[in-house]
């Protein structure tokens, strides 16, 4: 028998008021047994038949709580996984960060990132956008997910303080995929509240198109603030929601991560 078990059978200080009551009701069946047996088997047999059955239910009790605990691992999946992203999804949900382009600058700068967007469409070398303040690191998963062939759908969430970088992103998918793939820009009107963002991408979740499913849809957590990222992070802590980051080191690897603990079946 555990010692969580035994602490929890023993724990005077929970008032467990079914078991207070099976608790009575055990105690008026062993007197009334007590009495019975000791008119008919005699009094020293009769302890030894409700010693048994003292016996008898302690092991039922701690057998149910062994039971609960089991049902409770098993609700709770607590594997991590961590690897270089080899799979190919349909869909694809990232931050747009920041931009401090001061206003004056701002055409300036779009030209001349739109600029770096025709390089890269003429070399493929990420590098070329790699170095947008910002969102380089997007332009990164954009790049491996777009040379898979297979990204469909892209929600690029962002708020009034992402500014041109809105503008860049846009203009990416024009030079690029010739708005084949055209993506759908989610506005956050708070970008440091973690519950208002969470809500945002549940609602992406729950109005996935009709040739989706949520293990064709990848989230990256790089960009955006730490309340945006731990607001992707708590929408992903369901089992079948993927997330994935760009390694910060020379590499610069897409790495795809199976949050641990996993949930199933609780709304977070």
């Amino acid at each position: 028998m555990s010692n969580k078990v035994i602490s929890k059978l023993l724990n005077t200080n929970e008032l467990n008021v079914p078991f207070l009551m099976w608790s009575m009701l055990f105690a008026i069946f062993i007197n009334i047994l007590s009495n019975i047996l000791s008119y008919y088997v005699g009094n020293l047999q009769g302890l030894l038949v409700i010693v048994f059955s003292i016996l008898c239910l302690i092991l039922v009790s701690v057998a149910f709580e062994r039971r609960s605990e089991r049902k409770l691992r098993k609700l709770i999946d607590s594997s991590v996984e961590s690897r270089k992203l080899r799979g190919e999804y349909k869909g694809l949900i990232a931050f747009v960060s920041d931009n401090k382009e001061k206003r004056q600058g701002k055409s300036a700068y779009l030209e001349k990132s739109k600029k770096d967007i025709l390089s890269y469409k003429e070399t493929s070398n990420v590098e070329s956008i790699a170095g947008i303040r910002g969102i380089g690191q997007t332009f990164r998963a954009l790049d491996y997910h777009i040379k898979t062939g297979k990204l469909r759908h892209c929600w690029l969430i962002y708020s009034d303080q992402s500014g041109v970088n809105v503008d860049i992103i846009k203009s990416f998918f024009e030079i690029v995929t010739g708005s084949a793939i055209k993506p759908n820009f989610v506005k956050i009107e708070y970008p440091n509240e973690s519950k208002h963002v969470k809500e945002i991408i549940d609602e992406i979740y729950k109005d996935l198109p009709a040739d989706l499913k949520e293990t064709d849809v990848i989230a990256d957590i790089t960009a955006g603030n730490k309340p945006m990222t731990a607001a992707m992070v708590l929408s992903c802590l369901n089992s079948d929601r993927n997330i994935e980051y760009i390694e910060q080191s020379e590499k610069n690897e897409l790495i795809e991560v199976h949050i641990s603990p996993k949930f199933t079946g609780i709304e977070l």
